[in-house]
């Protein structure tokens, strides 16, 4: 119970730390209004590391908290990030996870799929067809500033992952102590 309290709780801490980069300190830094997705790479991140299933709670609490402060409609975000976190988590069953260049594919795929989706969804869907300028000045630009961001966090978030691993391994360990200790009690 108290290993998934901690993992809970360093969960949330990570999503609002990510949010507050995402909406008040990366847009300052914005290179010709663009800003690095720092959302998506902790939902690529969360799933790549812990699972499918983190990831994907981890993209749906993001993407409702970009909804809730700055969407137009409840759950679009919600659902987007949401199914970057499926797709990150599936494909990082097929590779190692101390491997950093797979990470960073799977970063570069998932903003190209949310990038398509929201030229569809936002401009698309109101008359706008002129993808080629959308692609050069928006999912370009974000793309490279996103995975230098990428390739900046991937060390600290990979030491992350392994010290969540310690406290796992060391938890797991003395839950089977005590385990065995009572099985022993209740042998005498």
């Amino acid at each position: 119970m108290a290993k998934t309290a901690k993992k809970v709780l360093i969960q949330t801490v990570l999503i609002l730390a990510a949010y507050i980069l995402h909406t008040s300190i990366f847009p300052n830094l914005a290179f010709n209004d663009i800003s690095p997705n720092v959302l998506l790479l902790l939902t690529v991140f969360s799933s790549f590391e812990q699972g499918m299933n983190t990831g994907m709670v981890t993209g749906m609490v993001c993407g409702l908290l970009c909804d809730v402060f700055y969407g137009s409609v409840l759950g679009v975000y919600g659902l987007f990030y949401l199914l970057i976190g499926f797709f990150a988590g599936s494909m990082a069953r097929f590779f190692y996870k101390d491997e950093y260049v797979f990470p960073i594919v799977v970063v570069a795929a998932s903003d190209l799929m949310y990038n398509f989706v929201m030229y569809v969804t936002n401009f698309l869907l109101r008359g706008r067809f002129d993808f080629q300028y959308y692609f050069r000045c928006v999912i370009l630009p974000e793309l490279v500033y996103t995975l230098l961001l990428a390739v900046v966090c991937l060390p600290f978030i990979a030491l992350l992952n392994r010290r969540l691993l310690r406290i796992d391994m060391k938890e797991k360990e003395e839950t089977d102590v005590g385990n065995v200790q009572r099985v022993d009690e209740k042998d005498t």
